[in-house]
């Protein structure tokens, strides 16, 4: 089976649009949660995450859409956009972001979270020692998570921990954490959206980047009159 495994849209239409234009014949999408936040777009891009069916876990900032108390957590500038998407979003769309789960499994192998085994929703996997210490937890499973925004696979190499990236393909072999990046935003100084294309039979996963609509979804940032370091950002992929 061939998955597309997506994460952090950010409400950004016009990235998921590509991405999902780019998409090559698929047996399912695994969408690891914030769907919302940040972007102009949440609507759109909820509704069409929600109607695919696709399997979806709950982010930090999806799930501060639904718990008020999370903000205290947030920079004042993400807090006053996850404000202003709680009021477009209407009740059901709420509903639907709060009965999202925390982490997910595919067969004995696969463990999906949003942010990291250790802490399913709120934990960033950026540094050697938070690695280690998840990798340490998962032993001979694989892990697909997001939360960074930074594509990339850890795992250890003749007992070195290492950090891979680069567009392609790469062979997994278990005990390694998978971050496919954000469609929405991302943050290692690339701005094309990123995702990544896990082939459960061959035991690979694919990196790909793909431009899109950055203008537009600026535009829908500054119609909605949020921070514009949120629409500026987008160009610089930071």
């Amino acid at each position: 089976m061939k998955f597309a495994v997506i994460s952090d849209i950010h409400s950004n239409w016009q990235a998921l649009e590509a991405v999902m234009a780019d998409f090559p014949t698929l047996d399912e999408v695994i969408c690891l949660g914030d769907v919302v936040g940040y972007g102009g777009d949440p609507n759109k891009c909820l509704d069409h995450v929600r109607d695919k069916r696709w399997p979806t876990l709950v982010g930090n900032h999806d799930r501060a859409c639904t718990d008020v108390d999370i903000l205290e957590w947030f920079n004042e500038d993400a807090a006053r956009a996850i404000e202003w998407t709680v009021a477009h979003l209407g009740k059901n769309r709420l509903d639907w972001l709060q009965s999202l789960p925390d982490c997910d499994q595919i067969g004995d192998e696969i463990v999906l979270v949003h942010g990291s085994p250790r802490d399913h929703i709120y934990e960033y996997i950026l540094d050697g020692p938070t690695a280690d210490a998840n990798l340490n937890l998962i032993d001979g499973k694989i892990c697909f998570h997001g939360h960074t925004h930074v594509p990339g696979i850890f795992r250890r190499d003749d007992g070195q921990l290492v950090h891979e990236y680069q567009l392609g393909t790469f062979e997994l072999h278990g005990t390694e954490l998978v971050n496919p990046g954000s469609v929405g935003q991302p943050r290692d100084g690339v701005p094309d959206a990123s995702y990544a294309i896990w082939d459960r039979h061959a035991g690979t996963v694919e990196f790909r980047r793909v431009p899109y609509d950055r203008e537009g979804a600026k535009a829908a940032i500054r119609k909605a009159k949020l921070p514009d370091r949120f629409a500026e950002r987008l160009d610089a992929g930071r």
